[in-house]
């Protein structure tokens, strides 16, 4: 019996820990970016300065996260740690994890300017996981 609590317990856990990423309704968002095993998707590559909310879905079989960076650095071009497979993250605005096969959103305040969006899970942004996005004041 203890081993059947023991279970249901475990169980639950990892139910709730995979609800990492608040699920988006599409009319509520003003971005969406679909991630699959390697690339970052924007609906459009161009948006207005402000609060918005991002639609993330990832698609992909594996955990993926979206990463806002202002930066005027070409997408392909970021500082990289090689040690650690990853984007040095200057100019971070937000990010969100997203579980494989589930959807999330992001909400940041975007300025005017250049930004990349990127996967900065170890090795994916080399892999190709990244976008430019130009955000306006129109």
């Amino acid at each position: 019996m203890r081993g059947l609590a023991a279970l249901v317990l475990l169980a639950t856990i990892a139910t709730a820990c995979g609800e990492s990423a608040p699920a988006f309704d599409a009319k509520s968002v003003q971005l969406v970016v679909e991630m699959r095993d390697y690339s970052v998707k924007p609906s459009v590559d161009t948006v207005k300065a402000g609060t918005i909310k991002i639609g993330i879905r990832n698609l992909a079989g594996m955990e993926h996260d979206l990463v806002v960076l202002k930066t005027d650095v070409a997408p392909d071009k970021l500082p990289y740690d090689t040690g650690r497979a990853q984007v040095i993250e200057t100019g971070l605005i937000g990010k969100q994890v997203v579980e494989p096969q589930r959807s999330g959103a992001l909400t940041v305040t975007l300025e005017p300017g250049n930004y990349v969006l990127i996967c900065n899970v170890a090795g994916h942004y080399q892999l190709g996981m990244r976008a430019a996005l130009k955000v306006t004041s129109e």
